[in-house]
């Protein structure tokens, strides 16, 4: 097999190998860190972003070397792989900047320098993201969904309004078969591993 192509082939499958690796385990053990009510990224999303880190370093040596010894075949794989690498630090960067604290009546969420503080009792709509749910605040001017990530923090208390709401037909729709998205809200709450949150509206469903 041509050296470029197996460099070219294997690389890549590496890379998404570890990536999937992160994935998996992160779903397993992963908790946030509390300061008091606060929930902040915890030590596995730092340790995430440590090893990404270096792994960026050792593409960085790599394009330097492959400069070096005029080797265009070493220099772009490690070049594509560095500009990969330090797009996603970039991101997890601003992702990791952020905080999130609930009680009974609100959440307040920091992220990318901005804060939101959320009243429940205003909420009029969500919508699934990945890892995310994203929702309506009717008290603000902008129109825009709030997103809250559903694998940095555990926003227990909101998950649970939200399938309540559903349940009080709060989230009105088109759809004929689920026009309060109950079932929608329930099940995607339910596939994010916060089954026991919302286990009585379940047997509802199941007994339709």
């Amino acid at each position: 097999m041509n050296s470029g192509i197996f460099t070219f082939a294997v690389i890549p499958i590496i890379v998404l190998a570890v990536f999937i690796s992160v994935q998996l385990l992160r779903q397993k053990i992963y908790k946030p860190e509390y300061e008091g009510a606060v929930q902040k990224p915890g030590k596995w999303e730092r340790a995430i972003l440590f090893v990404i880190i270096c792994v960026n370093i050792i593409s960085i040596l790599g394009t330097i070397r492959g400069i070096l010894i005029q080797e265009t075949e070493m220099m772009l794989v490690f070049g594509v792989m560095t500009l990969f690498f330090s797009l996603i630090i970039l991101v997890l960067k601003r992702a990791y900047n952020t905080s999130y604290q609930e009680n009974k009546e609100y959440f307040v969420l920091h992220t990318h320098n901005k804060e939101y503080k959320v009243f429940y009792e205003n909420i009029t709509d969500w919508r699934p993201s990945y890892n995310e749910i994203s929702v309506l605040d009717s008290s603000r001017s902008d129109g825009k969904y709030i997103r809250v990530n559903l694998k940095i923090f555990n926003p227990e208390i909101l998950l649970r309004k939200m399938a309540d709401m559903a349940f009080e037909e709060k989230f009105p729709t088109e759809d004929g078969e689920d026009p309060y998205k109950k079932a929608e809200t329930i099940y995607y709450i339910a596939n994010y591993g916060y089954k026991y949150l919302v286990e009585d509206y379940l047997e509802v469903l199941e007994d339709r």
